[in-house]
């Protein structure tokens, strides 16, 4: 079974799941159109247990720390926060909700001055975020301060098949406008990307199967890279790369993981290598900018939005009023300059925004 948001699926999914009869949560329209069920609740299921952990930043940390002995984190009350002795902090840092999504509320803390500005955003996220996101999205009471990770960065989605062993459908890489940025605006694959980190993903999914079994389970993880230490930045449980952005794949080397992962098969990697071009595809993730109440947005120009990118493999328009999400647009390049273009690019000029009207 699977459980499908209302408002954003991908149609390859979606495909996928009429053609194998997959059964699906029955939820809002999807349970009309679909093989439905009703959520059967298992809590003692080893399933329930460990995405209850792995949803939790703070106990993911716990539970890998004989694998990073000397990753520094500690998790603290959003309310007592402004009483920590920063004296104490090994700065440089990161700071974020315990449970979170989407890269709200995350911030990067360099030094002492940054702190109290760092926080104080924090809370407006957090303020901000309160009406989109379920607090068991978004948790605003603990929060988490861990080492600033060093190093390139990656996305993976995978999943541990029946027998116990690890399965890597996706590798992507992060890209950054600058040391501050944590948005997920955009991720790009190609096979330079590929070969940089497949093995050290491969081996860290099994090392993590020293302290959690888990067999018969999908996945979606960060991690960073530099040399040849590999930390883990979170353990997404029983998804692959939210929004439908895990379909950057099935661009740029024609892979289909919803079919490997219902059918338990795994790709033939050598061959994906050999057959891929040297281009970079990337996906860019719009977002209606945090300083914006989505409900002052009357319309979004998409086909203003449409043409700043050079080569589109697919636009998708996302319901922004749900969660801020505007657009997911999957494109091709030939090299990374249109990336380092478009990470600066501002959004607010595509937005209209309603007139309000005084009495």
């Amino acid at each position: 079974m699977i459980i499908l948001n209302e408002s954003i699926v991908s149609p390859i999914l979606l495909k996928v799941l009429e053609e194998q009869q997959i059964p699906v949560l029955e939820q809002g329209q999807w349970g009309d159109t679909l093989t439905s069920e009703k959520l059967n609740i298992q809590p003692d299921s080893n399933e329930y247990i460990w995405s209850k952990l792995l949803k939790d930043k703070s106990q993911v940390r716990n539970l890998t720390k004989s694998l990073y002995p000397d990753f520094y984190f500690q998790d603290i009350d959003l309310s007592m926060i402004s009483e920590l002795d920063i004296n104490q902090i090994p700065f440089p840092v990161v700071i974020k909700p315990n449970i979170g999504y989407s890269s709200v509320g995350v911030h990067k803390v360099k030094n002492e001055q940054d702190w109290y500005i760092a926080v104080n955003q924090l809370k407006a996220d957090l303020l901000h975020s309160g009406g989109l996101y379920d607090s068991e999205v978004v948790g605003s009471q603990t929060v988490l301060i861990e080492e600033w990770i060093q190093g390139e960065e990656y996305a993976i989605d995978g999943y541990y098949n029946q027998d116990g062993e690890p399965v890597i459908l996706n590798v992507f890489k992060r890209s950054f406008k600058d040391d501050y940025d944590t948005s997920d605006r955009i991720y790009y694959t190609s096979k330079l990307a590929i070969d940089e980190i497949y093995h050290d993903a491969l081996k860290f999914m099994k090392n993590i199967q020293t302290v959690l079994p888990l067999r018969n389970y999908p996945v979606h993880f960060e991690i960073r890279k530099k040399g040849s230490r590999v930390i883990p930045i979170e353990i997404n449980p029983l998804r692959f790369a939210g929004a439908g952005t895990t379909d950057l794949g099935y661009h740029a080397y024609g892979m289909n993981m919803y079919e490997h992962y219902f059918s338990g098969t795994k790709p033939d990697w050598n061959r994906i290598l050999e057959e891929m071009d040297d281009r970079i595809y990337s996906f860019f993730f719009a977002e209606v900018p945090l300083e914006i109440n989505p409900e002052d947005v009357a319309r979004i120009d998409h086909d203003g939005l449409l043409h700043e990118f050079e080569h589109v493999l697919e636009y998708r328009q996302l319901p922004f009023q749900n969660d801020r999400s505007m657009a997911i647009i999957f494109y091709r390049s030939e090299d990374l300059n249109e990336n380092l273009q478009l990470l600066h690019l501002d959004l607010i000029p595509y937005l209209t925004i309603k007139h309000l009207v005084f009495n």
